[in-house]
């Protein structure tokens, strides 16, 4: 959180890129980003590499963190085995791609991290080496044992891609397969919709009572939870923070390269259709001509003349420009360049020298940056010095006064944002965040600091939780008579839809019997078995059809209504070559997880895998 208020590097999407990444890691078990860390108690040998509780605990923590799920509950879930069973996994493939000779070499491993999105600066989408510092930094590892983990994933890829690519199902596998999943199946149908089922009475009084005592868990207020929200703004810590002019200039020292100016040139440029007419420009420009005379004097209107502002060499629009466009002199043209866009000539018009912004001029950005920082240390400090007395039953008013914060009292509230009144609540700062994190607590529990934006975080407690319970019959006699109706017409369509079967399996002509009854008729299209093209057909009428002989009936419910079918034609499959490659995909990647579970075990038989559960029964998370 700190590293967020203090860099502003930690955007949601970015973190959330990052968690995985680290997260991959850890699954693979790549050991070199972990394996520097203190060694305690041995929960796990694999091969000769050891897995000690500290590092268990520590990748337990970011999955469990990562998926938002308390450490207790997660260990309740059995998380612990399941994350040592990846970090095992990893160090098998680690041990096995390296007896393989896999050896990437440095620069594919540099290319793989200078392409990652994590590490590009937002501004330029540029690898930025401090971006990419400061997200080591700030979740726990450094730039050898990240590059060391990157390589063993890498390598480890190779020698999954190398197993499987073998792993090739075989015709007489594939062809019953894709006889039986590309059989189609036509029906007739008559669709009957509830709303359209007359006869059903006005519900008593004693009707509603009945269905309302039944189905009370329809009629369900929400749950409601009363807060005191207290919100947290860095540039109101700010206002009270100094920075000195050493500060500032150590500051500058220390990333004087941020300060550094490539040269800048402008030019003007010449975009021609042919080679021709722009080697007629040039030379016009060199025998002295302004580069405007020169273009008007060309007499074709394809040519244009599009300046360049002052741009640095890295940053050239077309970079084929470059090279030739800094290596002239004030008022020389280049030689024409092709590019998609046609035939380039360039006029150097301007240029700014390479410079080093000097301190006095970077002083003010410094020191707002600095300030920010500052202004995020005290109130990272005063949160959690906040957090620590209600800890201690400090009351949150009082707590709040002691730090400086305004608490605010939010009234009871649903997660969705509605009051008791049924009104929504007065907006807050960040309120889906807020009652996001609100509902995630128990009685009484305070959040971690939130984020609201760049600026703005927030804590919020939980005073009371007001349960759900079934609203009384007459604040919700509507809803219930409309219920009971809904449920009446749903039966008597069901009724219906029974009758019509018995006559469609003794038959009857489906078109005549949807006219007598007030149903819909329609033939299906030829259904496969999967339900891929039925459309509106339900997916339980498909599963049945296909259970079904020729002449054979089903029904089914609808979205507000039945569908009652007879099955009227069966066709084998017919070839589709495009259709039997994707179920050779499928048998492919199903021989693929059997491959890669073959694969595990017999790792673990060569390298050897001990785990020591009495070790590992001593990792214990409390409520």
């Amino acid at each position: 959180m700190l590293q967020l208020l203090r860099h502003k590097v930690g955007s949601v999407v970015v973190k959330v890129l990052f968690v995985l990444l680290i997260l991959s890691f850890a699954i693979w078990g790549i050991g070199d980003i972990f394996r520097n860390r203190g060694q305690t108690d041995t929960v796990a040998t694999v091969g000769d590499v050891t897995i000690s509780l500290g590092q268990l605990d520590s990748q337990f923590r970011q999955v469990a963190q990562s998926q938002r799920i308390p450490l207790a509950v997660a260990q309740q879930l059995g998380l612990p085995q399941r994350v040592l069973d990846g970090m095992v996994s990893g160090f098998l493939y680690d041990q096995f791609a390296a007896d393989l000779g896999y050896n990437l070499s440095n620069d594919a491993v540099a290319d793989a991290v200078r392409t990652n999105p994590v590490f590009r600066d937002p501004a330029t989408n540029q690898f930025s080496r401090d971006r990419f510092l400061q997200l080591l930094q700030a979740n726990g590892t450094n730039e050898a044992g990240f590059i060391a983990s990157q390589r063993g994933q890498m390598q480890q890829q190779q020698v999954m891609r190398a197993l499987f690519s073998g792993a090739e199902p075989p015709q007489a596998l594939v062809d019953p397969i894709y006889k039986y999943r590309r059989e189609t199946r036509i029906a007739d149908t008559i669709t009957l919709r509830n709303a359209d089922q007359a006869g059903v009475a006005q519900p008593t009084q004693a009707d509603l009572e009945a269905y309302h005592k039944e189905h009370g868990d329809k009629f369900q207020s929400p749950e409601y939870r009363t807060l005191n929200l207290v919100l947290l703004k860095t540039d109101e810590f700010a206002k009270s923070v100094t920075v000195s002019e050493d500060e500032a200039r150590t500051a500058y020292d220390k990333t004087q390269v941020d300060y550094q100016k490539p040269e800048m040139r402008r030019f003007d440029q010449v975009i021609a259709p042919t080679k021709e007419l722009a080697d007629q420009i040039a030379a016009a420009v060199r025998g002295g001509k302004p580069v405007q005379q020169a273009v008007d004097e060309s007499g074709n209107a394809a040519v244009k003349l599009i300046p360049v502002d002052f741009t640095a060499k890295s940053a050239m629009p077309i970079p084929a420009l470059a090279e030739p466009g800094f290596a002239l002199a004030q008022g020389q043209a280049t030689d024409p360049v092709q590019s998609p866009f046609g035939w380039h000539v360039l006029v150097l018009t301007g240029t700014q020298p390479a410079r080093t912004v000097p301190f006095a001029e970077a002083r003010p950005e410094i020191e707002a940056r600095l300030k920010q920082s500052k202004a995020a240390d005290a109130l990272y400090d005063a949160a959690n010095k906040f957090e620590d007395a209600l800890a201690d039953n400090v009351p949150v008013d009082k707590a709040a006064q002691e730090f400086g914060f305004t608490v605010t009292p939010v009234p009871a509230v649903a997660q969705d944002g509605t009051t008791q009144s049924g009104q929504p609540l007065p907006p807050l700062p960040g309120q889906a965040q807020v009652l996001q994190a609100a509902f995630q607590l128990q009685q009484g529990d305070v959040s971690p600091m939130g984020t609201v934006d760049d600026n703005t975080s927030f804590i919020v407690r939980v005073d009371s939780i007001i349960p759900p319970a079934t609203e009384p019959l007459a604040k919700v006699r509507d809803e219930v008579a409309a219920a009971w109706t809904e449920q009446k017409q749903a039966d008597a369509a069901a009724a219906l839809a029974a009758d019509i079967a018995k006559r469609l399996a003794a038959g009857e002509a489906a078109a005549d019997v949807a006219k007598a009854v007030g149903g819909q008729y329609a033939e299906t299209p030829a259904l496969l078995r999967d339900g891929s093209n039925a459309g509106a057909v339900p997916a339980a009428l498909v599963r049945d059809l296909f259970a079904a002989k020729v002449g054979g009936t089903a029904t089914a419910e609808t979205p507000g209504g039945r569908v009652v079918a007879r099955l009227t034609k069966v066709e084998p499959a017919k070839p589709d070559a495009t259709a039997e490659a994707a179920v050779k995909q499928d048998l492919q990647r199903g021989l693929a997880v059997d491959v890669g579970g073959g694969l595990d075990q017999a790792l673990r038989a060569r390298y050897g895998v001990t785990v020591d559960q009495a070790v590992l029964a001593r990792l214990s998370y409390q409520e």
